[in-house]
């Protein structure tokens, strides 16, 4: 026992069998139906037409702005606060001024990493506004 919790099956047979006892119950059949190669390759080929001709039309989402330009922006920020961590530790051993220089290179990090977040927020805003703009 682990903490004083106990082991009972019927929650292990309840967990190990949840999958096919929720398949039963809304298909009422035991077995899944067989992959069909033929209907899965039309319907990818159905669903690939109808965003080509929605793309088309302008509608729904176009390439590049499902968040690409933005998804380095966290890592960005992660190295910006450890960069200047592991600067001010470095600081610290070679001055013997532990922990303050690597408490201020923390602090710095971040401030450089949010003003970092801050401006590509701002400009994407901005892209984003004039897109609108034009658009309409």
């Amino acid at each position: 026992m682990i903490l004083g919790a106990r082991f009972h099956w019927g929650e292990f047979a309840c967990a190990f069998f949840h999958k096919l006892i929720t398949f039963v119950a809304v298909t009422g059949s035991e077995t899944p139906p067989s992959d069909d190669p033929t209907g899965q390759a039309e319907r990818e080929v159905a669903r690939r037409r109808d965003e080509l001709l929605a793309q088309a039309r302008g509608e729904g989402p176009k390439p590049g702005d499902g968040g690409q330009r933005l998804m380095g922006l966290g890592i960005q920020f992660v190295v910006a606060i450890l960069l200047f961590l592991y600067l001010g530790m470095w600081l610290d051993r070679k001055l013997g001024t532990a922990p303050w220089f690597m408490l201020v290179g923390m602090l710095v990090g971040a401030g450089g990493g949010f003003y970092s977040l801050y401006r590509a927020m701002v400009s994407e805003n901005k892209r984003l506004d004039d897109e609108e703009r034009r658009g309409k």
